[in-house]
């Protein structure tokens, strides 16, 4: 536990906190200099003499930003990029859960920590870098003291495996006083309306009583905020738009809409008999494939219709419009972008139960409590989903109906090596596919503090829990119960009549999935003096900790259907829009590590420590093992087998050198250098190959003479599948090295300026998602062959081609930048003024696919990995205090970018036509995104000691987000990118506290 006392004014210079603030109260009081833990290290010690880089945001920190939620604390700082934002879960992977990410490292590199101890973690998805992340949004905001930000990664104390750094929340403790406050926020414009209020209350003192209880309550709520709602989102997937002087139509519309498309592959009835020859460019191949058919082959060819705008010369819809590509090819597009949300509405409640209780002087036994239960709704566009209908399926009706009398009419006949015709669903009338996420965390924390011959340890117990339900809130419909609906003739998705039948086929209510994940942790920790050199005590450290961690996946039954494994449910049902063809997934591992630290202070001026860790890991059991290369010859379905041990072990020894220079007593100079070990997470290593949906860009089709091919630039499947292998086939460790070089200068007493430049290097980098699905379907050849599925029948019986992402050891990844932290102080006429400028210049981040691949970046441009990172992210604050009045104005700054390119043959950018309409698909290198600042405002008024009132403007003046033509990585919002901006726009907010 984290025993933080008095600090010292020298303390929060280093520290980089308002050094004005520290001297205001070193006039008046004198120094006291008690040891405290510092994070990012094992030895209590004078906080100001710390050699690693640590940003502490205090309560009133925290009360300045106008955060609302930990989620919007942590993802405005500047040291924070590639994180995953609220709005990745509308159809993002983002799943209900936010994460931080220190200096563009995925989040998985990033470790989260209450009051010092592991929190049990969720599973991030591939867009995300995959791993596990701690959900901010299981954190209660109301019951956190202060945050610790440690930029220096692969921690002696918390786990090498930190390699990007760690967040620490402090929360509250030891108070005996009672505070109530509320605040709410409410936009200029409609839509994105939140409010939050708490109240906590301590008992007891420690010092004077033995013992404190501190309680505290809050809840949170936040409204959705719909694309239509927004001038810059409201357009969806089709606009209009200029660049260089030039008049674009960027069209990212699907061809899945209701009435629904059609597409056949079929040859024309002249065909019937006729072989090719060489002299008509066919080949030998196509000469002998004719004969055995009877038909031309070469006269085969893809037809797409839609007979609802045949028939009435429309589409049937307000958003989908006609695109007309061939005589042979009419077919609608949808506007999917359009229905999305921009922000999903989301509750919580949260509540910290924290004792502490003195036996005697020297040994203090504590315990807390901290329960949260949040909730996320979220909607994005109706359920697409293609379907194959044919003379014999499910939907045969439908084939009866519209196919035959097409073929008839056009003198085709359909391919036999292809007879199912592809339709392009969408289920508009049903509106939009919604999911209530729900995160439900539990985490228990106990132990003692205390001191025996002449050591200080602690003994630490902690047993967390997040369980994350996602549970059908609308807009899905159930494959079975539709197909009866479209049998009975009482519902046409291709006519788009009988639409009001469609509720009763919706599934609603319905449990979709469950995932429990566990983290166990037994911590021990000691310290003691050794002796005394010419800079004061030389201490030692030393500890070690064993964990147990699980992780479980439970699909409801209709996911589970159709996923090929012999145990699992045989259905022709599914969700429409939704996963399905699931597994369940339950694993476990146990890690151990030790760890020693040595504090040196060899000179006043001059100081090292060197610590050391030692981790252990065995490999992941699995209770759901399936065969992945023996086939059922006759149902063509793979087994399950006994559960077992997969992968390897691993373990590594890692150390780190920490150095303070400080020459004169306002300058100081630090630097370190250490390395890291992470191994492969559990979710890496146990599983099975499953169909894991459709791609979130669209694309060309991979290999143009492919049966699997689909019309135009599209959709297609991905799989997802583990590397359980052992041995030199199975996954490695990542490997780190990290250094900072840095220093703190105070040049007057009123002026302190800080920078540190940092660097990571990590080798051996799991790639949890695989290849990027934009690397393998631009770029087929560049990825493995045997990834490829082609062509490939998806569980609902549909033929397209899939990429199967498999986690594999990528090559090595390079992040440098540097921090700075500016902060000055003087008195005007009308009060003090207080002023601070932090921030984060990015000068490398690379990173490679696979071992001899070319290096990428995402660095002022968005990268093959759909990410971006900025060059320059930076905050600043200028706090001006008159008596009872104070007036905070923050700055918010990101760098621009180069936005997403494309290809002609992508089919999305397209010149405008004289008279606005879209005219041919062309190239285009991105658009050059500006930089985006946004200001906000923040008056408040102390009435007394009690009673303090607060009024602000967030976005003060208005800022609408940067236009980009991102087409994945984020969520389905088009027009701009929703996980770099803030779509809310202008907000006022009012918020009172009150102490008692």
């Amino acid at each position: 536990m984290y025993q933080r006392t008095k600090i010292s004014a020298a303390a929060l210079i280093v520290l980089g906190g308002m050094s004005a603030v520290a001297h205001a109260q070193s006039d008046q009081q004198p120094q006291q200099l008690e040891r405290v833990e510092v994070t990012g290290s094992s030895i209590k010690r004078i906080a100001g003499e710390t050699a690693l880089p640590v940003t502490t945001l205090t309560a009133a920190d925290i009360k300045k930003t106008g955060a609302t939620s930990v989620t919007d604390l942590i993802q405005m700082l500047p040291q924070m990029q590639g994180f995953v934002p609220a709005s990745s879960s509308v159809n993002g992977g983002g799943g209900g859960v936010t994460t931080a990410a220190l200096h563009s490292l995925p989040s998985k590199y990033t470790l989260v920590l209450l009051d010092g101890q592991r929190v049990a973690p969720q599973a991030l998805g591939s867009v995300q870098g995959g791993g596990f992340g701690v959900n901010l949004e299981s954190i209660p905001l109301s019951a956190v003291e202060r945050v610790e930000i440690l930029t220096d990664g692969a921690s002696a104390l918390y786990g090498s495996d930190a390699i990007a750094g760690v967040v620490n929340f402090i929360l509250k403790k030891n108070k005996t006083d009672g505070e109530v406050s509320l605040t709410i926020n409410h936009p200029q414009k409609t839509g994105g309306a939140s409010w939050n209020a708490a109240i906590s209350k301590g008992v007891g003192n420690l010092d004077t009583d033995g013992f404190n209880i501190l309680l505290s309550y809050g809840h949170d709520e936040q409204s959705k905020l719909a694309a239509s709602q927004r001038s810059f989102s409201a357009s969806g997937a089709y606009f209009p738009f200029s660049s260089g002087g030039t008049n674009y139509i960027f069209d990212q519309r699907t061809g899945n809409t209701e009435p629904a498309n059609l597409t056949i592959s079929a040859y024309p009835n002249s065909a019937k008999g006729v072989v090719p020859t060489l002299a008509s460019g066919a080949t030998q191949q196509q000469i002998n494939q004719s004969i055995a058919a009877g038909y031309d082959v070469t006269q085969v060819g893809s037809y797409s219709f839609n007979p609802y705008y045949t028939a009435n010369g429309n589409c049937g819809n307000s958003l989908a419009g006609v695109q007309i590509k061939s005589a042979s090819s009419t077919t609608c597009r949808f506007n999917y972008a359009a229905t999305v949300q921009d922000i999903p509405s989301s509750k919580r409640d949260s509540g910290l139960v924290k004792g502490m209780l003195k036996i005697n002087d020297d040994t203090t036994a504590w315990g807390e409590l901290v329960l949260s239960n949040f909730s996320m709704v979220s909607q994005y566009a109706p359920s697409a989903q293609p379907m194959g209908v044919s003379a014999t399926n499910a939907l045969s009706a439908l084939f009866t109906r519209y196919v035959q009398p097409y073929l008839t009419a056009n003198g085709l006949t359909i391919d036999p090596n292809n007879p199912v015709a592809t339709m392009g669903y969408r289920t508009v009338s049903l509106g939009g596919r919604t999911d209530r996420y729900t995160t439900a965390a539990q985490h228990v924390a106990f132990g003692v503090d205390s001191t025996f011959a002449g050591w200080d340890y602690t003994v630490s117990v902690v047993l967390s829990q997040s369980v994350l339900t996602d549970t059908a809130a609308g807009g899905y419909s159930d494959f079975s119960l539709l197909s009866q609906a479209i049998a009975a003739g009482t519902y046409d998705p291709i006519a788009g009549t009988g639409a009001n039948s469609l509720p009763a086929s919706t599934i609603l209510s319905s449990q979709l999935s469950k995932t429990t994940s566990k983290l166990n942790t037994l911590h021990f920790g000691a310290q003691h003096d050794l002796f005394q050199l010419p800079g004061g005590t030389s201490i030692i450290s030393v500890g070690g900790d064993y964990s147990y961690t699980s992780f479980n996946d439970a699909p409801s039954q209709l996911l589970l259907s159709n996923s090929g494994f012999s145990t699992q449910p045989v259905s022709s049902d599914y969700p429409v829009g939704g996963s399905y063809g699931a597994v369940p997934f339950k694993a476990s591992r146990t890690n151990w590590g030790v760890y020693s630290e040595w504090l040196l202070p060899v000179t006043k001026q001059f100081e090292a420590t060197v610590s050391a860790r030692y981790d252990s890991y065995t490999k992941t059991h699995s209770d759901y093992v399936f065969n992945g290369t023996t086939v059922d010859p006759t149902t063509g379905l793979v087994d399950q087998i006994a559960d077992a041990d997969l992968g390897n072990t691993f373990s590594s020894a890692t150390g780190k050198l920490s150095l303070k220079y400080t020459p004169m007593d306002n300058l100081l100079f630090r630097g370190s250098f250490g390395t890291g070990f992470k191994a492969p997470n559990m979710t890496d290593i146990a599983g099975a190959l499953v169909f894991n949906g459709n791609t979130a860009g669209t694309y060309a089709c991979p290999f143009p003479t492919s049966t699997g091919c689909l019309p135009g630039s599209a959709q297609y499947d991905l799989l997802l599948g583990p590397n359980g292998q052992s041995g030199a086939q199975g996954l490695k460790p990542e490997k780190s090295q990290q250094w900072t070089v840095g220093f703190r200068f105070e040049p007057m007493r009123d002026l302190s300026v800080g920078l540190d430049l940092w660097n990571v290097k990590i080798n051996n980098q799991v790639l949890s998602q695989g290849y990027a699905e934009q690397v393998a379907f631009n770029n087929p050849s560049s990825v493995p062959a045997n990834l490829w599925f082609n062509p490939y029948q998806d569980p609902a019986g549909f033929p397209t081609i899939a990429f199967e992402q498999q986690p594999f050891n990528g090559g090595t990844a390079n992040y440098r930048g540097i921090d700075w932290d500016f902060s000055y102080r003087m008195k005007t006429s009308i009060g003090g003024l207080v002023a601070r400028w932090t921030g984060t210049q990015m000068l490398k981040q690379n990173y490679n696919f696979g071992p001899g691949l070319a290096m990428n970046t995402d660095l002022g441009v968005f990268g093959p990995d759909q990410q971006v990172v900025f060059r320059t992210q930076s905050n600043i604050t200028v706090t001006l205090a008159s008596g009872a009045f104070s007036n905070t104005l923050n700055m918010h700054y990101k760098s621009g970018y180069q936005d997403e390119t494309y290809a002609a043959g992508d089919g999305v950018v397209f010149l405008a036509n004289a008279n606005g309409t879209r005219g041919a698909a062309t190239s285009f290198a991105g658009l050059h995104v500006p930089a985006y600042t946004t200001f906000d405002w923040q008056g408040t008024y102390d009435y007394n000691k009690a009673l303090k009132l607060s009024l602000g403007i967030k976005n003060l003046f208005d800022k609408n987000p940067p236009l980009t033509l991102q087409n994945g990585g984020g969520g389905n919002q088009i027009g701009y990118d929703g996980r770099y901006t803030d779509p809310i726009g202008r907000q006022f907010i009012l918020a009172g506290s009150y102490k008692f």
